[in-house]
Order: C-alpha cells, then sequence, then structure tokens
C-alpha cells in the first residue's frame, strides 16, 4: 500500500529494538488514500464493524510485511481522529500504542495540539489507554479529548466569567458565544481546537451501526455537553 503522496515505510521498533522477521511491519500514509488503496481500507474497516468517513484528510496504516495485510489503522480529519481499528489477527501486539504515536505526532506537526475523538461506550478502555480522556458520554457515544480535565478547566473559566455577568442576558450571550466559536470545529481543515459544542451534523457516525438514529445520538450528545455548559454559567 501507498499513498497519494510518497509513502513512508518505517520499522517499528520494540523497547529500542527492532523486530523479529517474523513480526515486521512498516507504515503507510495516505493525504488521504485513493483508489484501490482506499477500497483495501474500506473493506478492512468494514471487517472491523466501521464505516469509512469519506471527510478524512489523513490515514495511516500499519502494514505486516510478512503478509502485506493492513494489522491496524488511523485516520484523522482536522482535530477529529477518527476509524481506529486493529486486526483481530494483530490484537495484543502493541500496535496500538505505536499507531496513536504515530497519529499523535501527526497531529502536532500540523500544528494540532488539543484534538478530540469519538467512539462507542464499550471502546471506551481501548481508547483510555490511548491517551484519550472522557468528556462526556451517552448510551450510544463517548466524546473525548487528549487533554486530561481539560473539559472540566474549560467550564470552571467559563463559571469565572460567567460570575461578573450579573444580568441573565449576558449569561445567555455567553452560551451563544460559544456555540459561534463551534460552528466549523467538525471541519476537515480545523487546525486549532475552538470548543466543546461541535454541531450534531459534524461529528463523526463510522461506529455509529443504526444510522437511521445517527443523528438522534449525536443532538443527544451535544444537548448533554451544553447542558454542562449552562450549569457553569447558571443558565
Amino acid at each position: 500500500m501507498t499513498s497519494g503522496k510518497k509513502a513512508k515505510s518505517i520499522l517499528l521498533k520494540n523497547n529500542g529494538l527492532d523486530r523479529d522477521m517474523t513480526d515486521n511491519f512498516y507504515f503507510a500514509e495516505g493525504y488521504p488514500f485513493m483508489g484501490r488503496e482506499l477500497e483495501r481500507l474500506k473493506a478492512f474497516l468494514k471487517d472491523r464493524g466501521l464505516d469509512y468517513d469519506e471527510n478524512i484528510t489523513y490515514t495511516a496504516c500499519i502494514m505486516d510485511e510478512n503478509t502485506g495485510e493492513i494489522a491496524a489503522t488511523g485516520s484523522m480529519s482536522g482535530i477529529i481522529l477518527k476509524c481506529v481499528a486493529v486486526s483481530q489477527n494483530h490484537h495484543g501486539q502493541g500496535l496500538l500504542n505505536d499507531l496513536m504515536s504515530k497519529l499523535y505526532e501527526t497531529m502536532y506537526n500540523k500544528g494540532s495540539v488539543h484534538f478530540i475523538g469519538f467512539t462507542k461506550p464499550e471502546n471506551l478502555g481501548v481508547f483510555g489507554h490511548m491517551g484519550l480522556y472522557p468528556i462526556v458520554s451517552t448510551d450510544h457515544i463517548v466524546y473525548l479529548e487528549n487533554r486530561k480535565d481539560e473539559f472540566k478547566k474549560y467550564l470552571d473559566k467559563l463559571r469565572e466569567k460567567a460570575g461578573k455577568k450579573k444580568c441573565g442576558s449576558l449569561k445567555d450571550d455567553l452560551l451563544e458565544q460559544e456555540l459561534i466559536k463551534c460552528l466549523d470545529a467538525g471541519a476537515p481543515d480545523r487546525i486549532a481546537f475552538p470548543g466543546y459544542l461541535i454541531p450534531p451534523e459534524q461529528m463523526p457516525t463510522y461506529f455509529i451501526k443504526d444510522k437511521e438514529k445517527s443523528m438522534e445520538y449525536r443532538k443527544e450528545l451535544f444537548l448533554k455537553v451544553q447542558e454542562e455548559i449552562k450549569k457553569a454559567i447558571a443558565l
């Protein structure tokens, strides 16, 4: 697998040593992938119960050097990590840590130091090991970020701002400002984190099986985030 741009093939290291020749892996990168490589990625994700997100701008795949198959993959679009999956045949080999290190490095290199992800509640433990921390969750979606307690700090700052505003309408304005800041938070070209109120339409759906209810689930999550903000500013 190669990429639209020249792909990097990097032999992964394990504790500073090359892995055995029978257990060698390399990275293939797409900006994003296209053609046959994209179809191959889509098939891999489908096998892992995921859809490909058409807004993806970058993908990293860990390839099994011996079989030529995808062992693990992860993608990004703007400040959102997407479509992270490991092959059933490669669980327990530490590939997820290598993959996330690659994705984090790519995020930092493009200037995104604060980024987010979304997943199913049953995957929370896995994403926790990846260095992502829950912001809020519902029965269907967990909203995560790469900075521990950052959402709490954000609410504390809003609470402090609201405390200086005696008039209720001024507090309404504060909420409106947060909504406006986040209108394009899920855009593929987004670099800086604008705020937590990502519009439901811009939240990813690649992990949601019930597509007919996906908007309902995303709105539910959005309203839960908004409710936390309203409580912070005493609305």
